[in-house]
């Protein structure tokens, strides 16, 4: 793609390669990222607040920025003056050019006008969008006198040549693309139902998020760079809790969409996040889905992992019930692998398609050397919690603990493990072994705060050895203290035992919590699912399996990650569904491809802010006392949600830091249902 670069303006300088001398190519921008985007279908030009890059085949200098701007203007939330007259006096300067009477106009004005957003705007719309602008006028003003009509305004994006997003870094650190500072603007203006429904474009289970999400989103805020970041999840689940009604209350059955065949069924195997999302979006075109789930209730491993003292019960049936409101049926007690097969669904039960979110629901032992796992007092992490779990039934609830406890491993599911055992230890201590610093472990620091304050004690960089059993009990754990070597070349340190540090903490039981996987057996060959060398589900991109009409997300395609990860996955294959069902052809997922531009390009960078910012508390989450949560109300929910004037409080350090990203391309861009579209009319 560099040959085919033609002019433009990009971080302050003026680039011309259409006559000679050509002038050196942008420095570290990776053209060839752009052939990716849509092989076959090239990108014309790029414009963020860099600038703009103009190659081969693209429409008019006019025409790319009116598109830029409109769009910009769309975007301006008014609250300032230079950014809601700023973007309205450019996109007329900009229509008058493309309808060819760019010579009429006053492009000084145009420039001030650009310059007073640039310098004087509240938020990132206004101060980071006129660089396009302020460039063209200085490094090719003739490209904008333009005497002849170029194109009707509007044209492009009529035509899908223009693809674009408004984004921040928490948008882009959140794997579902959610507009973070969107719904943050309607909590701050007292709308929190509206802001649910913007998360409700993508997933159903607000209020389950808003309160187990591993936050990436607020490492990646840029008001780290003032303060503290924003309390992104908190302010997720007071729109979750506040907005009037559940879930499952908003919705009734839809109609068939254009296109869709009514006789057609959808086999939604697991009614985990991933499963519930894919159902959720598929039951709203008009589908019909069945969720196919071997347990009693749905949810997941959000139902049986996911501690109640976390995740009230009520709260997250509030959200999955939302399939039967919507038309879907529930088919509980069926099992994959026992009660029907993959082959079957397709073959036999009359199933047009399937998606396969069954998740990753067996643990792992430590697998060290001579342990006996069949000894009383050695668990595998989830086996630990599903126990639990299904025994709250039981009257007088899950059987206590006798003797100290330890948990190997350091992940947000080896932390509700210690938490639990915590709750069910009356007398005794609770110790988590990890062999890594604390810095490393992979667990939601808050989780591990937490932990502590309710007793729980940890070893860091200590590693298992030998579980020491006596007479088929668990009777201690023997441990190696590590120490952390130099980071290697990609800068990660790792560990190596000290040798004759070997110590033991006796204990009664031994709970590893090192890692989850898929249920391999559930497959037979006649089904033709194949697996990746994790022995994980082999999916593409668009969610697509080696079988034809079975598709797969969550867990189960990527190994034990995150709910937010599995539900953005839910969301993809339901598209993917859609397309399949329709037209025979894979889904294009446009904003994926523009975020791997971001990324590779450095387009959003770390988007510090433009003027100063007062320093500003954060929220911080009130809780149960420790002791009260361990012992008079142990499954009682731990943490308080906002009031709405800490909700209000914390939106108010929202920094809206957008930045707007566009190309155009030679031809069309292949469309799915856009979730985008329907969101930006919230």
């Amino acid at each position: 793609m560099e040959e085919a670069f033609l002019y433009g303006f990009w971080k302050g300088r003026r680039i011309e390669r259409r006559r000679p001398p050509e002038d050196a190519l942008p420095e570290d921008f990776p053209f060839e990222e752009l052939q990716e985007f849509n092989r076959g279908n090239p990108v014309t030009s790029v414009l963020g607040p860099q600038g703009f890059l103009m190659l081969r085949g693209a429409p008019k200098l006019p025409e790319v920025l009116l598109a830029y701007y409109d769009e910009a203007r769309r975007m301006s939330c008014g609250r300032c003056t230079p950014c809601r007259i700023g973007t309205i006096v450019i996109c007329e300067a900009l229509t008058e050019a493309v309808e060819g009477r760019g010579a009429d106009v006053d492009w000084e004005a145009v420039r001030m006008a650009a310059r007073q957003m640039q310098t004087t705007s509240l938020c990132g719309i206004g101060f980071s969008t006129p660089e396009p602008m302020i460039g063209a006028i200085d490094g090719f003003l003739e490209e904008l006198k333009t005497t002849e009509p170029v194109a009707a305004p509007g044209a492009l994006a009529r035509a899908r040549l223009y693809v674009s997003t408004a984004t921040a870094p928490c948008i882009e650190a959140c794997p579902a693309n959610i507009n973070i500072p969107r719904y943050i603007d309607y909590i701050r203006d007292g709308r929190p139902e509206i802001a649910e429904g913007v998360l409700m474009q993508h997933y159903p289970l607000v209020g389950t998020c808003g309160r187990v999400c591993v936050r990436p989103c607020e490492k990646a805020c840029a008001r780290r760079m003032v303060d503290k970041a924003l309390a992104i999840k908190d302010l997720k689940r007071f729109a979750a809790d506040n907005a009037g009604a559940a879930v499952s209350h908003l919705f009734s059955p839809c109609a068939p969409e254009a296109g869709v065949d009514p006789e057609e069924r959808i086999a939604v195997v697991g009614a985990g996040p991933a499963g519930i999302t894919c159902a959720y979006h598929l039951l709203q075109m008009g589908r019909r889905v069945d969720v196919f789930e071997m347990e009693n209730e749905a949810g997941g491993m959000a139902r049986w992992g996911i501690p109640a003292y976390r995740l009230p019960r009520e709260e997250l049936r509030g959200e999955t019930d939302v399939v039967k409101a919507l038309g879907g049926r529930f088919l509980f007690g069926r099992k994959l692998g026992r009660d029907f097969s993959v082959n079957d669904l397709l073959t036999k039960m009359g199933y047009s398609a399937v998606f396969l979110g069954i998740g990753c629901a067996l643990g792992q032992y430590l697998n060290l050397p001579d342990e006996d796992q069949s000894a009383e007092g050695y668990l595998k992490g989830l086996d630990f919690l599903l126990e639990v779990e299904k025994s709250q039934k039981n009257p007088g609830g899950p059987a206590p603990l006798e003797g100290d406890v330890v948990v190997v491993g350091c992940g947000n599911v080896a932390m509700d493990c210690c938490r639990t055992a915590r709750r069910l230890l009356k007398k005794g201590r609770v110790i988590v072994s990890y062999r890594r610093v604390e810095a490393l472990a992979p667990a939601d620091p808050e989780e591990i705060k937490g932990a502590r304050a309710e007793g729980v004690e940890f070893e860091f960089l200590s590693a298992p050895k030998r579980i020491l059993v006596e007479d088929g009990r668990v009777v201690g754990i023997e441990l190696t203290r590590m120490r952390q070597t130099e980071p290697d070349a990609s800068g990660r340190s790792g560990v190596k035992p000290i040798p004759g540090s070997e110590f033991v903490i006796p204990c009664s039981h031994v709970i590893a919590s090192i890692g989850q996987k898929m249920d391999v057996s559930v497959f037979s060959e006649a089904d033709g699912i194949a697996l990746s060398r994790w022995n994980t589900i082999d999916t593409k991109e668009d969610y697509t399996t080696s079988r034809e009409g079975v598709f797969a997300g969550g867990d189960a395609a990527v190994g034990a990650q995150t709910l937010i990860l599995a539900m953005t996955h839910g969301e993809g294959a339901a598209k993917s569904i859609d397309e399949y069902l329709k037209r025979r052809t894979p889904a294009f997922f446009p904003r994926r491809r523009l975020s791997r531009i971001i990324k590779r390009a450095d387009l959003l960078g770390r988007c510090p802010p433009a003027k100063p910012f007062v320093e500003s508390e954060r929220f911080e989450v009130k809780m149960l006392d420790a002791r009260e949560r361990t012992h008079a109300t142990p499954w009682a929910e731990v943490e308080f949600g906002m009031t709405r004037e800490e909700a209000w409080h914390e939106s108010k350090r929202c920094m809206r830091c957008y930045r707007l990203i566009a190309l155009t391309t030679r031809e069309p861009v292949p469309q799915t249902q856009a979730t985008d579209d329907k969101t930006a009319a919230l």
